[in-house]
């Protein structure tokens, strides 16, 4: 046998054992939790996307093969119309002029990454059953601490700062600032705590330590003062009551939302986010819808600043729905592909709760629409706050839809809290 032949042959049994211990310890889903959680934990971004893309993805690349499993998820109504959406808006941007050939490869670059965490998204909760639970487990206490970092430190330790003030980021301590950003981002982890409290058989310790955290990050989207997040965050929670099969778990999450809103019912912070009326919602979509009417078909682009001035003097900075967003950056028929990645995700979830009792994708997927109809606008992004609002439940429901891969899957039963794994294997 020649040199090259022995090489390769040392080579292919190299990668094989490197598959094998990726599989069974469960790397690439430690090191996806491990990437999300970063998100919450540091205050900028660059290490999160190096593990995802240096790491992550290599490491995927030898467990995942054959490639040809990956095939039910790019054919998938999900995928192909998320594919159809970004696309769509990279070249309605090339046909309505001004986006420079640095603008749209950057995007170019942004549909290649949002593809690519849909599928390795989509691949882990597909391969492993109990990947969700995993993922929720570290995710919602790494949100809480972050979460309680933020408010001591915006507040001063003060007080009367938390009663009265609404939080924001802290610059060099938390990754976004923007009281609405990080409202969605503390109310994503608290629905997905909360979908394994009422779905998921858990040891007491890690029901406990849910609860905490989804106690935790409730009151710190209160203290956002944005009603879109609370009422995101609240959509969710009412969809994990109304799909859990165990109504008496239901009562914790009922709790942890009485808890929240007797604590921020006793500070002026209630009173404030009463007393805001519609925060011109109902003034700024007419105007967003008539400039959609001007160019139907392939919309302004990328490069266009949507920013306007209404006729109150209020300057808003898009049409806070991603819908009509879409209408305006891309078109109607962009628009359509978004309205088409929510409905075929939406049957996704649903079919996962259906088929193996999933509370969690229609029930975050809810969320993430409550908080996109009144705010944000979907494009081509980087990692960040866009793919935990939206691609990430987009990707749970697609995941969890699917038929279930060979490896086996664990127990989706309902949850029992209050008896552990052990001696539940034991009873």
């Amino acid at each position: 046998m020649s040199s090259s032949a022995v090489s390769r042959t040392s080579s292919a049994r190299l990668l094989e054992s490197a598959r094998e211990v990726i599989l069974r310890m469960g790397v690439a889903e430690k090191l996806y939790i491990l990437v999300i959680c970063l998100v919450y934990l540091m205050h900028n971004i660059w290490l999160a996307r190096t593990v995802l893309w240096f790491v992550l993805v290599p490491v995927l690349l030898i467990s995942m093969r054959p490639y040809r499993s990956l095939l039910p998820i790019v054919k998938s109504g999900v995928f192909v119309l998320s594919a159809c959406f970004l696309v769509l808006i990279l070249a309605t941007s090339v046909l309505a002029g001004g986006a420079s050939v640095a603008l749209i490869w950057k995007n170019v670059r942004y549909v290649v990454a949002v593809l690519g965490f849909l599928t390795i998204t989509a691949h882990l909760i597909n391969k492993d059953g109990d990947f969700l639970r995993l993922l929720f487990l570290f995710v919602a206490p790494a949100a809480a601490i972050a979460a309680i970092v933020d408010v001591l430190w915006f507040s001063g330790f003060s007080l009367q700062t938390i009663l009265t003030t609404r939080l924001e980021g802290v610059k060099g301590l938390t990754v976004y600032y923007n009281s609405n950003v990080i409202g969605i981002m503390f109310a994503i982890p608290c629905v997905g705590a909360v979908a394994l409290m009422v779905s998921k058989r858990l040891a007491r310790w890690q029901f406990a330590m849910l609860f905490a955290s989804a106690l935790v990050l409730l009151g710190a989207v209160v203290l956002t003062g944005s009603r879109g997040s609370v009422t995101a965050a609240l959509a969710g929670i009412g969809l994990c009551v109304l799909l859990a099969a165990n109504w008496r778990l239901s009562v914790a999450a009922v709790a942890v939302v009485i808890l929240a809103a007797g604590i921020v019912a006793m500070t002026p912070l209630f009173g404030a986010l009463l007393q805001r009326g519609d925060s011109l919602r109902l003034t700024l979509w007419p105007v967003y819808l008539h400039m959609a009417e001007l160019k139907p078909w392939i919309g302004y682009g990328l490069a266009f600043d949507t920013q306007v001035t209404l006729p109150d003097g209020n300057v808003v900075m898009n049409a806070h729905n991603i819908i009509l967003c879409a209408l305006v950056r891309g078109g109607v028929f962009s628009a359509a592909a978004l309205f088409g990645i929510v409905v075929f995700a939406l049957l996704g979830g649903w079919r996962a709760w259906r088929r193996h009792g999933e509370v969690a994708p229609v029930a975050l997927l809810g969320a993430c629409l409550m908080a996109s109809s009144v705010d944000y606008e979907i494009v081509p992004t980087d990692l960040g706050y866009l793919w935990i609002l939206f691609w990430l439940p987009v990707a749970i429901c697609l995941g969890a839809s699917l038929p279930r891969s060979n490896r086996a899957f664990s127990e989706q039963g309902a949850a029992e809290p209050m008896v552990s794994d052990a001696a539940a294997a034991r009873a």
